[in-house]
């Protein structure tokens, strides 16, 4: 069997023709087509971690400004929560301190009230055992009478500073009509104790209620029913006074 060198060498240039062709109108765009498949998928995955990277970031950063939110809402609630504690007990003192103070002020207006009224209870009890007094005194007036106002009034002038000197007048006023025994009998008391006197004089004024008055000069002297009453009546209302602040 012979060969034909010419046909074996014809078929390999047609083979070499062929793969040349199939390599550059078949192979080649497939393969490059894969090869720019392949980047493009290699350009999407890198796309895609860039893409799940910069999410991740923004995630991150939204985490982060999240609880940055939360922290600052946090504080924010605390001090709104500080303030309205602080403003309702700044409130609530106001409140206080202006109950205390109309509480002091009702208290100290229902205490003058009291002083008034005990002011004027002590006057008019006052003033009806002055009258009470009085009018029994002179409904009982006589001459014992008289002569225990002279001895009351006689005992004052022998209390007297006996440094001093009368040289002028003296006047003696009463408020009840005054006897003649019981006149000098004053008149020996007077000019005993200040022998310097001069004219003594008697007369009657009714607006000394139950009283004696003594004048000589800048000098005077005087006991009256109501001095006397009211030095009862003060002791009196300073015991009740006592009482009442010792009371439970």
């Amino acid at each position: 069997m012979l060969i034909d060198w010419f046909t074996v060498a014809a078929q390999m240039v047609n083979f070499l023709i062929l793969v040349w062709l199939l390599k550059r109108f078949l192979y080649g765009p497939i393969i490059t087509a894969m090869q720019d498949r392949r980047d493009r998928l290699a350009d999407e995955l890198n796309n895609a971690r860039l893409a799940r990277e910069k999410a991740d970031r923004q995630a991150e950063d939204l985490s982060k400004m999240r609880e940055n939110l939360k922290l600052e809402t946090q504080s924010m609630l605390t001090e709104a929560q500080t303030a309205a504690n602080e403003r309702r007990e700044f409130w609530l003192n106001e409140a206080k301190a202006e109950v205390e103070a109309r509480r002091r002020a009702w208290t100290k207006s229902i205490e003058r009230e009291q002083v008034a009224i005990s002011e004027q209870l002590r006057i008019r009890m006052g003033e009806q055992i002055i009258r009470l007094s009085e009018k029994v005194l002179r409904d009982l007036a006589g001459e014992d009478l008289e002569s225990r106002v002279l001895d009351n009034f006689m005992a004052q002038l022998n209390n007297a500073d006996s440094a001093i000197s009368l040289s002028d007048d003296v006047i003696v006023r009463t408020g009840f009509p005054i006897s003649q025994p019981i006149l000098q009998r004053l008149e020996i008391s007077i000019r005993e104790h200040f022998p310097g006197c001069k004219d003594i004089s008697a007369a009657q004024d009714e607006s000394l209620g139950f009283g004696i008055v003594m004048v000589s000069g800048d000098n005077k002297w005087e006991w009256n029913l109501v001095s006397y009453l009211d030095d009862v009546e003060t002791t009196i209302f300073a015991e009740l006074t006592e009482t009442k602040a010792g009371a439970p």
